[in-house]
């Protein structure tokens, strides 16, 4: 079998990234990829390299035929059709295992000086945790490389990798295509295959989209519309700032003369207290006053000194603070969010700066509970969606609750 790359497979292939996240619609040649990630690079001697499926079901009817078409290069390879492995004459080896049997993985040192050294298939369908508890530190060993691959599964684990490989750290990598972009079937075929399929499958699977499941807490978010730069700094700006000792989560936000509303930058303090976060507001943003902090602060400090409260000790550093007299309805504070972002008539009203990372990672993946209010289950998000959204509860509602009086 001869396989001919474009210049798009081999640029990622060719990336010095550890960690490479691939993100396809069906039918994209991941598989072929895959193989060639693994295959292309001359194998060490006593070298190990894993391709590991969901389940070693697939492996054996996915990957297998395929890696044992190619082998036949290799010249003397001594291929084990029960343990789905490939051993050469120098000791290396390459083997094809399911994520479901993880105790079976442990203790093995992958790749060799840089090499790559294993491919996560379909990494949306395998558990949560399984690369971060299993696979890194069989990379650690000998500075080995990764390829994880999938079609998208909702804003699962998955996508929280997808996002660190378009940030800034050059460890990771991510890449993202459609079925037609470099894909292995026509054009026809896929808009043949459309009939068959509703919207939201056809965008997952064919589009290779991530899709959000009915309880997202910011539904409203698109980061194809609402991530902007900043041309223009608002004439108006203010801080939204929600406390807490782990994560003190602040967002620089700005109003534009025609009502938009705008996620300028965001600011944060790991294991700190509100004194320091004021600190580093004035510091950054010396010439803002205006602060619309979580309303709990009124009555609690993450101080513990002379009973002063969160909103006492921003006042003590020159702000103007501006809060509800009590924490407002969640469910309110939500629809008053998602409204700002998108209208009923697809009226946009709020944009987000894109270095506001945490900001647009608690809008793409926070949840809501059966009770349709935010989640917490996850205690790393939500701090910065709350403090996006106090001034936008306070000064944009969705609902003003007033009081009436009915005559019968």
């Amino acid at each position: 079998m001869e396989i001919i790359l474009d210049k798009t497979r081999w640029d990622i292939l060719n990336h010095q990234a550890k960690v490479k996240i691939l993100i396809t619609g069906r039918r994209w040649g991941k598989s072929v990829l895959s193989a060639v990630f693994l295959l292309h690079q001359p194998f060490q001697q006593g070298e190990r390299r894993l391709y590991i499926a969901p389940y070693y079901r697939q492996a054996k009817l996915i990957m297998f035929p395929l890696m044992k078409e190619l082998m036949l290069q290799f010249g003397d390879v001594k291929i084990n059709e029960t343990e789905l492995s490939f051993r050469f004459d120098n000791g290396a080896e390459l083997s094809l295992k399911g994520a479901d049997n993880p105790d079976s993985l442990r203790g093995i040192s992958l790749g060799k000086n840089g090499s790559n050294g294993v491919v996560l298939d379909e990494m949306a369908y395998i558990k949560e945790g399984f690369f971060e508890e299993v696979i890194t530190p069989m990379l650690l060993d000998h500075n080995a490389k990764a390829l994880l691959t999938s079609t998208p599964n909702g804003f699962n684990h998955l996508y929280s990798k997808f996002l660190l490989g378009l940030g800034k750290n050059p460890m990771y990598k991510s890449w993202q295509f459609t079925t037609l972009e470099h894909g292995m079937i026509s054009k026809e075929a896929v808009l043949e295959a459309k009939k068959t399929m509703t919207a939201d499958q056809y965008k997952q699977e064919m589009l290779g989209t991530f899709l959000t499941a009915g309880n997202k807490a910011v539904w409203n978010f698109d980061r194809n519309v609402h991530l902007q730069p900043i041309k223009d700094m608002p004439p108006q700006m203010f801080f939204g700032l929600d406390f807490n000792v782990a994560t003190m989560a602040c967002i620089v936000m700005g109003r534009y003369s025609d009502g938009t509303v705008v996620a300028v930058d965001e600011l944060v303090l790991h294991n700190s207290n509100t004194d320091e976060m004021a600190r580093l507001m004035k510091k950054k943003y010396p010439y803002v006053k205006d602060c619309y902090p979580d309303p709990a602060g009124k009555s609690r400090s993450t101080v513990a000194v002379n009973n002063r409260s969160d909103h006492s000790i921003l006042r003590e550093h020159g702000f103007n603070v501006y809060a509800k007299s009590k924490a407002p309805h969640t469910k309110d504070r939500l629809y008053s969010l998602n409204r700002l972002l998108k209208d009923s008539e697809g009226k946009i009203r709020m944009t987000v700066a894109p270095k506001c990372v945490n900001l647009i990672k608690d809008y793409e993946l926070c949840q809501r509970d059966n009770n349709g209010n935010l989640s917490k289950k996850d205690e790393n998000l939500t701090h910065f969606l709350d403090a996006s959204s106090y001034y936008i509860d306070l000064k944009e509602p969705a609902y003003r609750r007033t009081a009436t009086t009915l005559e019968f």
